[in-house]
């Protein structure tokens, strides 16, 4: 450390001293002394007496610590609390009541500080005020800095309670996600006598789907946050809607020009046409063009906006609010993991099917994350997972890219 006296100091330059009456600035060269700090040299110690001096940051920044148990090994350690920076006052408090200092003071950098040392156990008169001037001012910068703590807190604590509220909303969806996830792979091991016994592969789908729609629907009406915030908003229809239809067009033109190179480029796809259609089956046989057949293209347009809805209202939007991270990576992982889910819900029908309906799912979950509209989503799967399952065949195209 390094003390040397002041001559001619610009007080009028140091916010806090500028604030004194010019009489008083006058008469504080008497007091004033400057310090300099190498980086890492400690200024000040936890507990040290105060005899009466207070610390202005002329140059640098200073860290403030205190010791505290580490719970991970049960020693004592020395955590950060806060900084000081350039004009920035240390020792307030104490200054002020005559204590100790509260926190250790360390230099982050090299550091300069401005002394003003009230420590005489005799103050002349002019000593005395300028002291008493000082003291006057030091509360009100206290006050004002009280204020602004209260404010902070208040915004902190509004943040941990709307955190909390994700959490708890998010809480009971993942809950009730598992429950039905744990219900529905309990059923898998009856759901093909199901399947037998109502003669056609599609029979069951729409019961599993009103199933996870019926039980998480409630979740998000009393989950406290507006409908926007699941995406079930009208606000935006117009222009989530157009660019909804307009990327799903590309993707189906994209995915029907690879179904075509494959089919003229590839041994195992050679056996396709670019036209195919679903698998619909009764009594165990396939069966295309037939009234059943229409029916079963019916259910599936008539349920997608609500297997939309179980996928990205309740899981893709709750997980993006729920997770942390910058807002590439939360889109992302909440995209992952709610079309896993969607995809699960689908592997009754057969594997290929699930991978099938987890691909487009990415997607869909994309305009959804961009749009945040159920509409654009919804009309999306309309589109691509129409297509894509009654025109162009694509349970037959995974199949064959699995080798069966």
């Amino acid at each position: 450390m390094e003390v040397a006296a002041i001559r001619g100091f610009p007080a009028g330059e140091v916010p806090f001293f500028a604030r004194l009456p010019q009489e008083r600035r006058e008469a504080l060269e008497e007091h004033l002394s400057v310090c300099r700090f190498a980086a890492g040299e400690r200024v000040l110690d936890e507990g040290q007496a105060n005899p009466g001096r207070l610390y202005v940051v002329l140059e640098g920044e200073a860290i403030l610590c205190n010791r505290g148990k580490a719970l991970s090994t049960h020693t004592m350690a020395e955590y950060e609390t806060g900084s000081r920076g350039k004009h920035e006052v240390i020792g307030a408090v104490s200054f002020l009541d005559g204590e100790v200092f509260s926190s250790s003071v360390v230099a982050k950098t090299p550091l300069t500080l401005a002394v003003l040392d009230f420590s005489a156990p005799q103050l002349s008169p002019a000593s005395r005020k300028l002291k008493a001037a000082v003291v006057a001012e030091l509360r009100r910068e206290l006050t004002s800095e009280l204020r602004h703590s209260i404010m902070h807190r208040l915004d902190s604590l509004q943040n941990e309670a709307e955190f909390a509220r994700y959490k708890n909303a998010v809480g009971r969806i993942v809950v009730t996600t598992l429950s039905l996830l744990s219900f529905y792979t309990l059923l898998l091991a009856v759901l093909p006598q199901f399947m037998v016994a109502l003669t056609v592969n599609f029979a069951i789908s729409p019961f599993i789907i009103a199933m996870f729609a019926a039980v998480m629907g409630p979740v998000i009406v009393y989950s406290g946050f507006p409908l926007s915030f699941f995406g079930l908003q009208t606000a935006n229809w117009k222009s989530a809607l157009g660019f909804s239809v307009a990327v799903s067009l590309a993707f189906i033109a994209v995915a029907a020009a690879i179904k075509l190179i494959l089919i003229h480029t590839t041994e195992t796809f050679s056996s396709l046409s670019l036209f195919g259609v679903a698998d619909v089956r009764e009594d165990m046989h396939q069966v295309m063009m037939s009234p059943l057949y229409w029916v079963a293209v019916g259910l599936y347009l008539a349920l997608t906006p609500l297997q939309e809805f179980v996928a990205r209202s309740c899981l893709q939007a709750p997980l993006h609010a729920f997770l942390n991270g910058t807002e590439f990576s939360r889109h992302l992982w909440s995209i992952l993991v709610s079309n896993l889910v969607f995809a699960a819900a689908h592997s009754h029908i057969s594997f290929a099917f699930a991978i099938a309906a987890f691909l487009p799912g990415l997607f869909w979950g994309w305009i959804f994350a961009r749009t945040n509209s159920l509409i654009a989503a919804a009309a999306s799967h309309f589109l691509i997972g129409g297509s894509g399952i009654f025109l162009f065949g694509i349970e037959e195209v995974v199949a064959k890219l699995m080798g069966n």
